[in-house]
Order: structure tokens, then sequence, then C-alpha cells
């Protein structure tokens, strides 16, 4: 789902000090709050008059420059954490996230690890071919609990796991 955004104008208590005009983002979060996520300042020739900031025009005549003044601060990446989460960690969307798909297999010994892997390489293959990314993380040092968790607190949109018994029976378990 999408941030709702609202857009305004500043009013003079709330401009930006010298600014002529000041324009401002707020990204609503879902908590119904507002979190004020980029600003545009438009500060007329008030700085180029106090620091002297001239420009030749056409003419040759020297001038005071016309300024504005904007940008996004890292209260936007917040935006997009508090927008893009819940109470186990960031829920992504695809495009945003390192990676869409992460496999984690689920296996006693060697033996079944290689079974699994076999089935994980043709499931990879076709999941690359219609363009989602996807990690196999077949690493021994964590088990798969710790892995779902870190998984999940980092945003990976869609988990597969799998096991021997799923590839006996043909399935394979997904959580998003």
């Amino acid at each position: 789902m999408a941030m709702p955004v609202i857009k305004g104008l500043k009013s003079v208590n709330e401009r930006f000090a010298g600014a002529l005009e000041t324009y401002s983002i707020e990204a609503l979060m879902q908590d119904g709050k507002a979190l004020q996520s980029g600003t545009s300042h438009f500060l007329g020739q008030n700085f180029a008059k106090a620091f002297d900031v001239k420009f030749s025009s056409k003419e040759g005549k020297e001038e005071y420059v016309w300024a504005t003044s904007w940008g996004v601060s890292t209260r936007l990446m917040g935006a997009l954490v508090m927008a893009h989460s819940d109470d186990n960690g960031l829920v992504l969307p695809p495009k945003l996230a390192p990676f869409q798909v992460v496999i984690v297999p689920i296996y006693k010994n060697e033996e079944q690890l290689a079974v699994i892997s076999e089935k994980v390489k043709e499931i990879m293959a076709k999941l690359k071919a219609k363009g989602i990314s996807v990690k196999y993380d077949d690493n021994d040092n964590k088990k798969p609990g710790w892995k779902f968790a870190e998984y999940e607190l980092k945003g990976v949109p869609v988990r597969l796991a799998m096991g021997p018994r799923d590839i006996e029976n043909g399935t394979v378990e997904i959580a998003s």
C-alpha cells in the first residue's frame, strides 16, 4: 500500500526563516500522525542580498540571484520504515527489497541438503527467468528458525522453506 502524502503551503510562522514561501510534504503514518518528509523554500533574493550573490544579466548588469532551497532528510527513510513495517520488522515492497525471495533449506544431514539443493536450483532458475531476485541461504552456521526471523526483520517479501518431507510430497512452505 502506498504511503498517503499531504502537500501544503506553510503559514508565515511555520516558514523557514528568511523564506518568502515554504512548501512541505507530509507522509501520513499508520498511526494517523504526519511526518514532515521534505520541504521546499522559495528564498527570493533575501539570502543573495545578505551574502552579496550576484550574476550578470543578458544586458551585462549585475543582479541578485533568486534562490530556492529544498530537500528531504533521513526522516524520509524513517517514513519508509514506518509505512512498510509491522511488529515483526520491515515489510518491504518487492521492488525495494534487496531480494524478493529467500529459500531456506531444512535438513539434518549433508545427503538431505544435497537433494534439497538440487530441487532449489530448479526453483531458482524458474524464479530468475521471471525476473524475481532470489537468495538461497544454505549457510550451515544458523538454524532455520534464526534465518526465518532474520529475513522477516530485513523485510524480505517472500520466504520459501523446503525439507525432505516437502521433496517427497512435491510441496514447499511459503511465508510472506
